[in-house]
């Protein structure tokens, strides 16, 4: 039995990756036979008490250190990317393989030395935003591959949510699950950025070596991509409803692999791409993105 404990319970994931391990559908099947939540920790011990109980977890420890000796791995899942390396570290400095939420972190600094604590340690590590899992970005992916090789596109925008001012850290908290998808379907390597703010809704010109991505972050319940190419249009919408089922599923995958889902600059590029998103608000600017790479 794979023992996963749970840390942070005031992000709605906490919950839901509780119940894909622990809870039966109608017929009384489990997901999976063989992995279950079985602790948890959070700031909040009310909401923590009710994350449990609805998520049918067994323990609640008092202080993560708790979980060493009572897990087989975790998940970090705090809503405020700052909360991200302080309880990631000492399980990934024990070997424990760790999954870190969207943001990984918010300072690129932080990112770097969880993935030197990983290396190492030889700890699986993971995480980021399930919405690069999603099939219809990976289907996104495909059809822009497709006519990227031909050389024909000219641009392309999508929409997804982005709060400038939420107090669990304002672009980061759901930038993240953007900047995953541009990069999952456009490709990992923008050169720059540049953003308006205009009735209090982002907008952010992401450029690449020979078209652009406009991400619209606008808070709205439904999500479309559209790629401009030069003998067609392609829309297509982006149905975010079953990531956390696919991301949990990657990190089941890995666990019993034993072997990472992405590289580690599959992990500290969005904390790269944010931070210069984030620049680029502040100064009014086009930033330059430099190297998105841990080796240079």
């Amino acid at each position: 039995m794979i023992r996963i404990g749970i840390l942070g319970s005031d992000n709605s994931h906490a919950l839901a990756f509780s119940k894909l391990a622990n809870l039966p559908d109608e017929a009384g099947n489990y997901l999976y036979d063989d992995v279950r939540v079985t602790s948890i920790y959070g700031l909040d011990k009310e909401r923590t008490q009710v994350v449990a109980r609805e998520g049918q977890i067994d323990t609640i420890v008092e202080h993560p250190i708790d979980m060493f000796s009572h897990v087989d791995a975790v998940m970090v899942v705090f809503r405020h990317g700052n909360l991200h390396y302080k309880h990631a570290l000492p399980f990934i400095e024990a070997g424990i393989p760790t999954w870190v939420d969207k943001p990984f972190t918010i300072l690129p600094s932080e990112a770097i030395h969880l993935i030197d604590a990983a290396k190492k340690n030889n700890t699986l590590l993971a995480g980021g935003s399930t919405c690069k899992y999603c099939p219809d970005v990976l289907t996104l992916q495909q059809e822009f591959q497709h006519l990227h090789q031909n050389q024909s596109v000219i641009s392309a925008n999508f929409n997804f949510p982005g709060e400038l001012v939420s107090p669990y850290g304002g672009i980061y908290f759901y930038g993240g699950h953007a900047i995953e998808i541009m990069t999952t379907i456009f490709g990992k390597n923008p050169i720059s950025v540049k953003t308006d703010v205009h009735c209090g809704n982002l907008i952010a010109l992401f450029k690449y070596e020979d078209f652009a991505v406009t991400i619209h972050f606008a808070e709205v319940s439904e999500f479309f991509a559209t790629i401009y190419s030069g003998d067609k249009v392609i829309t297509h919408p982006i149905n975010i409803s079953t990531v956390y089922r696919q991301g949990f599923q990657k990190y089941v995958d890995a666990l019993k692999k034993g072997q990472m889902p992405e590289d580690f600059d599959s992990l500290l590029r969005p904390v790269l791409l944010l931070e210069a998103l984030e620049k680029a608000i502040n100064t009014g600017e086009e930033i330059t993105i430099g190297n998105l790479r841990l080796d240079g």
